[in-house]
């Protein structure tokens, strides 16, 4: 983790310097803030190391009722903030806060509660046990696409099916979930004209090469530039105004381009190896809960990562996800070295009952 977020301080420094120094005249204006994230984030993952999971699971309704009440809240005029067409901020001093990052991590402990608690019910096959989340979670999910964050609500409806699928659910489920899914999905972007120009610039960008496919090949020309050793560290031309959020959503673009494939595969394979460990962790769990909250928090990095990277190399269409402990973002850089800190606490916790 300390790897990739020194890796996101380097980077972030690095293609944000030049459209820092144009738009705030200061061309450490990102880099300070990234660094004060990285600060609370270290504090936070710290004390998590210690958190009681116990404590988590007996107060989850709660954790999953303050999520949506902070959903809400962003639509309160003079607290929510909106950037970009967005409203996804609630104004706090000196920072802005997500309460979509915050929601992901309390979906984690909700479901892994939840779903551990009807492990009975949901071995003899019953779909009724899947009701009451799948209607919480839809809440939440209008919420979420009122903002809009349809990637966000994406990653939320995929999380959930993977953690029901780990729980035991029936393979028709997961279909009939799926089909769902792709509906939803198809009516949201029929309705929004902008979405579809993201799925026919995923399909053709050369199309529109100066409007909808205009980000998604200069994250490809990135790539090429950079070749297998890259340009060298801050020798990036892309992030020169060419590629837009190159700093935040595109930045493994930038890795690309500076580090190379050398330094990209090195990216990937640090996700890698926290995927093996993380999933070795939590088979080490004896009690339910504890396994299932430790691959919810596992799935809840790694899964953003993949769909990020599929992204910047245009393996699908583009959605508003950062690279875990890469891109530049706080609340998101929190949260997920708090997940890291909580998947620590589980292992202590597993270990004292192996011990036992």
């Amino acid at each position: 983790m300390f790897t990739l977020v020194a890796i996101g301080v380097v980077m972030t420094y690095s293609a944000s310097a030049v459209y820092a120094a144009q738009v705030f005249d200061s061309p450490t204006y990102f880099l300070r803030r990234q660094l004060f994230y990285v600060v609370i984030g270290t504090a936070l993952f710290l004390a998590s190391t210690s958190a009681d999971p116990e404590f988590l699971r007996k107060h989850s309704r709660l954790l999953i009722g303050i999520a949506i009440l902070l959903l809400m809240a962003v639509f309160v005029p003079f607290l929510g903030h909106a950037a970009g067409g967005a409203r996804r901020w609630i104004r706090l001093p000196f920072v802005n806060f997500q309460p979509v990052e915050y929601t992901k991590l309390a979906m984690c402990v909700y479901l892994a509660d939840y779903l551990s608690r009807k492990k009975q019910a949901i071995t003899k096959g019953s779909v009724n046990v899947f009701l009451t989340p799948s209607i919480l979670m839809f809440f939440i999910f209008i919420l979420v696409i009122a903002q809009p964050d349809l990637g966000s609500c994406i990653f939320l409806f995929l999380l959930m099916g993977i953690l029901f699928f780990l729980s035991g659910i029936r393979f028709r489920y997961v279909l009939l979930a799926a089909f769902l899914l792709v509906s939803m999905l198809v009516v949201l972007i029929w309705m929004a004209p902008y979405r579809m120009n993201r799925i026919t610039a995923y399909l053709d960008p050369w199309k529109d090469p100066k409007g909808s496919g205009f980000q998604i090949i200069q994250s490809f020309l990135a790539f090429g530039l950079g070749g297998i050793k890259g340009v060298g560290l801050g020798q990036s031309t892309q992030k020169l105004f060419y590629l837009p959020q190159s700093h935040t959503d595109f930045i493994f673009s930038i890795i690309g381009e500076e580090l190379g494939l050398i330094g990209a595969l090195a990216v990937i394979g640090l996700y890698a190896v926290f995927f093996f460990f993380g999933n070795r962790l939590a088979q080490r769990c004896r009690d339910p809960y504890l396994r299932l909250l430790a691959f919810s928090l596992v799935i809840f990095i790694t899964l953003q990562a993949l769909i990020n990277l599929l992204v910047a190399t245009g393996l699908i269409p583009t959605k508003g996800l950062p690279l875990p402990f890469v891109s530049y973002g706080g609340t998101a850089l929190v949260f997920h070295m708090i997940s890291v800190g909580l998947l620590v606490a589980i292992d202590k916790r597993s270990n004292f009952y192996r011990k036992r």
